[in-house]
C-alpha cells in the first residue's frame, strides 16, 4: 500500500516540477521549444492492444521517474498517455526530476523504501545499484538490444541503455567554404589524425584582423571565430583516452585504474592544449553557455563535438529556423577511430507494489515505435541493431528534416556506430558516481594550466581507486 499512501504527494511534485521546467525555458533558444518539434503522425509499427481488464477491475497505478528538457517531458507524457490507452489496466504517472539531482533523490527514496516503480537512471549509478539489489534484471521481449549499451556485472547483463547516444563532430559548412577547407571526413578510414584536426581548427580560428591561428600575427586575445568547441567532460574524455590507446579502467580488471597511464594523460592534455597552446577553442564555460546552437550561431564556432542528442535538442531548430548550414563527420583520431555509445537506462526498481505492471510497461516502453518521436526527432538513436543495418529502416528514422543530410549521417553516425562504437567504462565499473566528482576536482588545475594532466592524474589515482571501491 505504500505507493497509494504517497500518490497525492507524487502528483503534486510532478506538477511542481513540470512548472519549474516551463519557467526555466529560455525563449531565445528556439531549438528547445516544443512548437519547433515536427509532429509525428505515424509510427513504423503497430503495437498490439491487449485485452481490457475484467469489468469492475480498477487499474493499478505505477510511477516513472525521468529527466529531460521541456520537449522530452512532453514526449514522455504523451507516450505514457498512449500506453494507458493501449493498456487501460495500468496508469503510469510521470515523475520528472532534475538530472543533476536524481542520484541524491533516489538514494533518499531507497533509504525510506519509497523508490518509484520504474524510472530512468544515470549511467554512473547502474552497476552499484544492480550490485545492491535495487534494480531488477531486464526482461527482453523480441530483439535483443545492442550489446554496446549493455551494463554488465560478473558476467551478467544487469541493464541496457534506453537508447544509443554517442559523440559526433558537427561543423558549419559555410565557415568551411569561406576558409577553403574540405568538409570533415565521414568514415573511420578517412578520419583526421589529431594533428590534422588541430591544423584544420587553426585554419578556422580567425582573429579580429582576419588572421587565422597559423599566422604569426594571430591575436588570440581578439578572436572572432573559433575553430572548435568540445566539453572536457567524462563522456568526451574517455573517448579520447581510448582513441590514444589508453582508457579510464583496465577492461580486463575494472579495479585497475589506468587513467593516469601516459596514453590517457596525453589524450587529456591534448584537449587542454586546444586553448592553452593553440588558442583554437574557448576555455570551457567561458562563453556563458554551451548550447550547441548558440555556439554556432552566436559565438561563431566552426566545429562542435558533442553527443548525438544535440541534433534534436539544438541543431534541428538552428538549421530549420535560423539557417545553420551544418553537417556531421566522424571524430578525429588519436590513433584508434572510436566513439562511446551510452545513454541513461530505464529500470524496474525492487519493492514495487505492482511488479508485473512495471515489467509490462518497461517491455512496451523499450519498443522502438513507442519512442518514435525521440528517435525521429534526433534526440535518441535506436537501441536495436536492425535499425542500423537496413537502409530502408535507417531512412525511416533518419532521413527527415530533423537530421543533417542523410548520406553524411548514415556514414558518420549510423555506420560508424556499428563499426567503431564501444561501451563507456560506467557500463561495467562500479562507483562512477563517486569517481566523477573526484575526476573533476583532479582536472581543474589542468584546464587552468597550473598542472599537467600527467601530474594531476598521478596524484589523484589513489583517490580514484578508493572512489570505485577497488
Amino acid at each position: 500500500m505504500r505507493k497509494y499512501l504517497k500518490r497525492s504527494a507524487l502528483l503534486a511534485l510532478c506538477l511542481m516540477l513540470l512548472f519549474a521546467f516551463a519557467a526555466c525555458d529560455n525563449g531565445d533558444t528556439t531549438a528547445n521549444d516544443t512548437a519547433d518539434t515536427p509532429e509525428v503522425t505515424e509510427t513504423p509499427e503497430a503495437t498490439p492492444t491487449p485485452e481490457a481488464p475484467p469489468e469492475g477491475d480498477e487499474p493499478v497505478t505505477i510511477t516513472y521517474m525521468f529527466w529531460g528538457d521541456e520537449m522530452e517531458i512532453e514526449n514522455v507524457t504523451n507516450t505514457l498517455n498512449r500506453f494507458h490507452e493501449e493498456h487501460p489496466h495500468i496508469i503510469v504517472e510521470p515523475w520528472p526530476v532534475d538530472r543533476d539531482e536524481i542520484t541524491a533523490l533516489l538514494t533518499t527514496l531507497a533509504a525510506a523504501g519509497e523508490l518509484p516503480d520504474t524510472g530512468f537512471m544515470t549511467e554512473e549509478m547502474a552497476i552499484n545499484w544492480a550490485r545492491a539489489g535495487f534494480i531488477q534484471a531486464p526482461q527482453i521481449i523480441g530483439e535483443q538490444p545492442r550489446d554496446v549499451i549493455s551494463f554488465r556485472w560478473e558476467g551478467e547483463t544487469v541493464a541496457y541503455s534506453s537508447c544509443v547516444v554517442q559523440l559526433a563532430l558537427y561543423y558549419d559548412r559555410d565557415k568551411f567554404d569561406a576558409a577553403g577547407v574540405e568538409y570533415a571526413p565521414k568514415t573511420a578510414a578517412d578520419a583526421w589524425s589529431w594533428d590534422e584536426f588541430v591544423d584544420v581548427a587553426r585554419t578556422l580560428t580567425i582573429d579580429a584582423n582576419g588572421n587565422n591561428a597559423h599566422s604569426p600575427n594571430f591575436d588570440r586575445n581578439n578572436i572572432e571565430q573559433y575553430g572548435i568547441y568540445l566539453e572536457p567532460a567524462v563522456f568526451q574524455l574517455e573517448t579520447w583516452a581510448l582513441s590514444n590507446g589508453g582508457g579510464f579502467m583496465d577492461p580486463d580488471d575494472w579495479s585497475n585504474v589506468i587513467i593516469n597511464e601516459p596514453e590517457s594523460a596525453e589524450a587529456i592534455q591534448r584537449i587542454a592544449d586546444l586553448y592553452l597552446v593553440y588558442g583554437v577553442m574557448p576555455r570551457w564555460g567561458s562563453l556563458g553557455g554551451d548550447n550547441v546552437d548558440a555556439l554556432f550561431l552566436e559565438y561563431n564556432v566552426a566545429m562542435v563535438i558533442n553527443g548525438t542528442w544535440s541534433i534534436g535538442v539544438w541543431l534541428e531548430g538552428a538549421m530549420n529556423n535560423h539557417g545553420l548550414n551544418y553537417s556531421v563527420g566522424v571524430l578525429p583520431s588519436m590513433g584508434r577511430p572510436v566513439t562511446i555509445a551510452t545513454a541513461g537506462l530505464a529500470v524496474q526498481y525492487e519493492g514495487s507494489d505492482h511488479p508485473e505492471a512495471a515489467a509490462e510497461f518497461l517491455a512496451w516502453f523499450a519498443a522502438t515505435e513507442n519512442n518514435w518521436a525521440l528517435i525521429e526527432g534526433g534526440i535518441w538513436l535506436p537501441r536495436y541493431e536492425s535499425w542500423y543495418r537496413d537502409e530502408t529502416l535507417q531512412r525511416e528514422w533518419a532521413d527527415n528534416a530533423n537530421h543533417p543530410p542523410f548520406e553524411d549521417f548514415q556514414s558518420a553516425v549510423i555506420e560508424y556506430s556499428l563499426t567503431n562504437a564501444v561501451s563507456a567504462a560506467w557500463h561495467w565499473v562500479p562507483g562512477f558516481d563517486a569517481f566523477l566528482p573526484e575526476l573533476a576536482t583532479a582536472l581543474a588545475p589542468v584546464w587552468s594550466g597550473d598542472q599537467t594532466a600527467q601530474e594531476a592524474l598521478d596524484a589523484a589515482r589513489p583517490t580514484f581507486i578508493a572512489a570505485i571501491g577497488a
